[in-house]
């Protein structure tokens, strides 16, 4: 009899804890004196299509379905943030544009994160977090270098398509001395570039690949991975078609793959 209690009680307690979450999921938008309830909730139905539509409109097809799939709050605003961010620069995104978008009451940002700039941080410390995932997720020493340097491209450029707007993100004046990404190049970064480039170094040693300047073909790949992303919008308008369909992201990864294992003279492995 008590376990059923207990069940029960923390039925209640998910259940009180999902209806606040949905709350707190409802966009903070004045009431207006003299309207009714329904015409409170018809109103900010609309706002909230307006939202979206414009939303739409600038970060993409994608956003308002990733978003919505999105129920904690937290995870909410980090999102709206890389791409308002992106978008208008850190100068110009307004937290109360990136709480109306996330649904959420502009207090919560300053609940989670405090202040704009805190904010930018926990966006970078997510970026650094997928990234630290990836390498865990992709490299085996264990297999031969061309399908470790397979999987590990592989994994590089879904994350760069998942963070497209990583390059921008990046790169980012935030007015200030502020030297959080800095201190997240030269303890992250840094090593993991230096990492590539012995990897590089052992696959030639090896013969696995022909000799290049590890440095220069690691700032390629790089670049010409960022740039389809970071320039999504310029190339659109150059091919005429949205050039983050899938069947387009697919036909890039593969070309660059190619390009990649060519560039090394090396067996792309399929």
């Amino acid at each position: 009899m008590s376990g059923k209690k207990t069940d029960n009680s923390l039925r209640l307690i998910e259940s009180a804890n999902d209806l606040q979450k949905d709350r707190e999921l409802v966009a903070d938008l004045p009431s207006q004196p003299g309207l009714d309830e329904s015409k409170q909730s018809r109103r900010k139905i609309k706002k909230r299509k307006e939202l979206f539509a414009e939303a739409t409109r600038l970060y993409g097809t994608d956003f308002v379905p990733k978003l919505e799939s999105n129920r904690d709050p937290k995870e909410r605003i980090i999102f709206v943030a890389e791409a308002v961010f992106a978008r208008k620069g850190f100068a110009g995104a307004r937290t109360q544009e990136i709480a109306d978008l996330a649904s959420v009451n502009k207090a919560m940002i300053h609940y989670y994160f405090e202040s704009k700039e805190k904010l930018y941080h926990a966006l970078l410390d997510k970026i650094l977090f997928d990234l630290i995932k990836l390498m865990q997720e992709s490299v085996s020493d264990d297999l031969p270098y061309p399908e470790q340097l397979d999987v590990f491209y592989r994994g590089f450029f879904d994350y760069v398509a998942s963070h497209k707007n990583f390059s921008r993100i990046t790169t980012m004046e935030i007015g200030s001395n502020d030297r959080y990404l800095a201190r997240l190049v030269e303890t992250f970064f840094k090593p993991l570039f230096d990492r590539g480039v012995t990897f590089i170094k052992e696959g030639i040693a090896r013969g696995d690949f022909k000799k290049v300047n590890e440095r220069q073909f690691l700032v390629s790949i790089y670049a010409m991975t960022m740039a389809y992303f970071s320039d999504a919008e310029f190339i659109g308008m150059l091919l005429g078609v949205d050039p983050l369909s899938k069947k387009l992201v697919k036909e890039r990864r593969d070309l660059l793959l190619d390009m990649v294992f060519a560039s090394l003279e090396c067996k792309r492995p399929r």
